[in-house]
């Protein structure tokens, strides 16, 4: 899969791919990374088969990733529904709406902005008074 590599500054010079950034943010290992970036870059339902074979993965490596990403909320899922009487586990897709996604992470690290100001604004204050 072509991988899109789009880096974030800081301020000293540091470089940061946006994935990492996007992991940190989620708790997201290098695998929901993947699946993540492929429903974004595929812009379509996919299956666990789908995703696994896109990924050459197994197909327990994809639930487990499918598993944390839903947990976050990160992507959708849809129950397959059959004419006939499926036996087994049932079958899902998984898809990311891209607009959905955007507006939850940018609000996301708003609130991690905010935060972060509030939290060293009073690591300042403590560190003043102590000393």
């Amino acid at each position: 899969m072509n991988k899109t590599v789009n880096k974030i500054r800081f301020p000293d010079g540091r470089e940061v791919d946006v994935q990492d950034v996007i992991a940190f943010l989620y708790g997201l290992s290098r695998s929901d990374v993947e699946v993540l970036h492929l429903l974004m870059c595929k812009g379509e339902k996919m299956s666990t088969d789908d995703l696994a074979n896109s990924l050459k993965v197994t197909k327990a490596s994809i639930s487990k990733s499918i598993n944390n990403l839903l947990y976050k909320g990160l992507i959708n899922r849809e129950k397959v529904t059959d004419d006939e009487k499926r036996k087994g586990r049932p079958a899902y897709l998984y898809w990311v709406v891209k607009e959905e996604l955007y507006e939850r992470v940018t609000q996301d690290m708003e609130k991690l902005a905010q935060l972060m100001k509030s939290e060293f604004k009073t690591h300042v204050a403590l560190a003043v008074a102590v000393s």
